[in-house]
């Protein structure tokens, strides 16, 4: 058929990708909820406060909503992507909770058969200059504009598979990195050993106090930082090259820099990148699955 009476086919084809590969994100996220849940729960009993419980509860809930279309469709869509900040500060209540050994002796042991050198304390001192401090952590810090940029720029343009395949990279690489932290806690060199050398300026003591803040302890290995900024970066460069190519450059930088400044050992570098690459392996396959599925 043609004219324009074609036109709405493939915009709803597009529409309908869309709504099956968000479905799927809410029900990854709904599965690892539903898992944390005895974790946060314990925590709450030992700690007697339950707010970490009434959150969980209520994050669920929302994830609930979200997949079964009770939202409106603008809350739908960005639900998996808003709950991922809030799921990484529920760590400090999943991974107590857990009860598992944390595992930094283990991590350093691997550093120094791998890294003699222990990059995340020498490599500042060997790279002692304010200038590469500076944009180093404006990568390291730029990994939040990584998280939403990209797939804003496609909700905005009406893109709605390619935004639907994005956010499901994302969900599946940010949980899998949550239950790596719950089983296998590691506090990272910057609890262990303290500041790295870097020399100080604004954007390094932003980042600091940031971490300060609201990073969750026991979140080292692998690093999530690293394993969803790569998952990003092969997003952008499948549906939006150009930015692509930005994203690429600032992951590599965040990646460095979370070693330079002293937030990561350098094998949680290694690991982030080997999980980044299974998840975005996952999520691909998932996706061909679901289109499969309905043809």
């Amino acid at each position: 058929m043609s004219g324009p009476l074609a036109a709405p086919a493939p915009a709803r084809h597009d529409l309908d990708a869309k709504d099956r590969l968000l479905r799927l994100s809410l029900l990854v996220l709904i599965v690892y909820l539903v898992l944390t849940l005895v974790p946060v729960a314990r925590f709450a009993m030992q700690a007697a406060a339950w707010l970490p419980f009434v959150t969980h509860v209520t994050a669920l809930a929302l994830a609930v909503a979200a997949r079964t279309d009770r939202l409106p469709t603008p809350i739908r869509d960005w639900t998996p992507l808003v709950l991922g900040p809030l799921l990484y500060v529920e760590l400090r209540w999943s991974i107590p909770g857990a009860g598992r050994p944390h595992a930094d002796t283990l991590i350093a042991h691997w550093e120094s058969r791998v890294f003699p050198s222990d990059p995340s304390r020498t490599l500042a001192d060997a790279w002692p200059s304010l200038a590469v401090s500076e944009l180093l952590h404006v990568a390291y810090v730029s990994y939040y504009a990584l998280m939403y940029l990209p797939p804003t720029l496609l909700w905005l343009r009406g893109r709605h598979r390619a935004f639907g395949a994005t956010v499901l990279g994302l969900v599946v690489v940010y949980t899998l990195c949550f239950s790596i932290f719950t089983v296998l806690p590691v506090d990272g060199p910057r609890f262990v050993h303290g500041p790295s050398a870097a020399p100080d300026g604004v954007v390094r003591a932003f980042v600091v106090a940031l971490l300060e803040s609201g990073s969750s302890r026991g979140t080292a290995f692998p690093s999530s930082h690293v394993a969803a900024s790569l998952v990003a970066t092969i997003y952008a460069l499948r549906f939006q090259r150009e930015l692509g190519v930005v994203v690429a450059v600032l992951a590599a930088g965040l990646a460095v820099g979370a070693v330079y400044g002293g937030y990561h050992y350098a094998i949680d570098i290694v690991a982030g990148v080997a999980t980044g690459l299974v998840a975005a392996a996952i999520a691909r396959w998932a996706e061909l699955a679901a289109t499969r599925a309905r043809r």
